[in-house]
């Protein structure tokens, strides 16, 4: 059944929204969350720092451990496999005089800090043999709103520990979309992507207008579905696509809300019902 959008909650969420971008009254934002692996099934990356983790990216993996790491894992490092090296603190302990701001006296504080660095090799999963890896479900404890619509679309959703990069990702050659969080806009947000490379193939990288669409279908999505503290980001992501200016902003969203309206209409087609039966 077809979605009129000018007579549904959709038309009057966008109205809305459109509303509050110009006015700025946005409700409080909430707090990013990123997924963890739950205990026992961490990787030794999880604990590395954001560079270490881009090298490994870099390196062409999501797992990377030492010789030894690999072998309690019950795999072996492949014959022939060549390291790449991360990154490790050299550190010492120092004893500093400080001042204590209460009582301005003057006393001697340990402290560890780091004089350098040192080169340490690690092999990617790829270039090891053995033993599988116990597998992680990562997945939220309840799915969002319209996942079901994302397998209509024939699209595998995985949930993966945050690793560096963007919270999300839609990736058309793949059919996927890779969620680093368990919120809800990140999911509505990748999705509206996946959905709009089926109007129009989509750029690489990214697009400004393409992500202007997916951000605004997915706060209009957080409106409906009362998803409460993410359209403070929304605005701040589709501002910076346009150069930090509101009134820039808004114009650039105005520039692209019929392919914002035809993203919901086939997003909620896709889920078999009318867009004002939305709770």
């Amino acid at each position: 059944m077809a979605v009129k959008l000018e007579e549904s909650k959709v038309k009057q969420a966008v109205d809305s929204l459109l509303a509050m971008f110009q006015s700025g009254d946005l409700p409080e934002k909430a707090a990013r969350t990123f997924i963890n692996a739950r205990a026992g099934y961490g990787k030794p990356s999880d604990k590395w720092s954001l560079g270490n983790r881009l090298l490994m990216l870099i390196a062409g993996t999501e797992d990377a451990r030492g010789y030894q790491q690999w072998r309690e894992a019950g795999r072996q490092v492949k014959k022939g496999a060549r390291a790449f090296y991360i990154l490790a603190p050299l550190t010492m302990k120092v004893t500093q005089k400080v001042i204590d701001p209460e009582t301005g006296e003057e006393k001697q504080e340990e402290k560890i800090i780091v004089t350098g660095f040192r080169g340490v090799p690690v092999f990617r999963y790829e270039d090891t043999e053995g033993e599988p890896l116990p597998e992680v479900d990562y997945s939220p404890p309840e799915l969002p709103p319209l996942y079901e619509v994302a397998r209509r679309f024939g699209l595998e959703v995985k949930y993966q520990p945050f690793a560096g990069q963007a919270a999300g990702a839609f990736r058309p050659g793949q059919k996927q979309v890779i969620l680093y969080s368990h919120d809800v806009d990140v999911f509505f947000h990748e999705l509206a992507h996946a959905v709009h490379n089926t109007i129009r193939p989509l750029k690489g990288g990214q697009h400004r207008d393409q992500e202007i669409v997916a951000e605004t279908v997915a706060c209009v999505l957080c409106e409906l579905y009362g998803a409460k503290g993410y359209l403070w980001h929304g605005w701040e992501y589709i501002k910076h696509y346009a150069g930090r200016d509101p009134k820039a902003a808004l114009k650039a969203i105005m520039a692209v809300l019929s392919e914002v309206e035809e993203v919901l209409e086939r997003i909620f087609n896709a889920a078999g019902m009318a867009a004002d039966k939305v709770a």
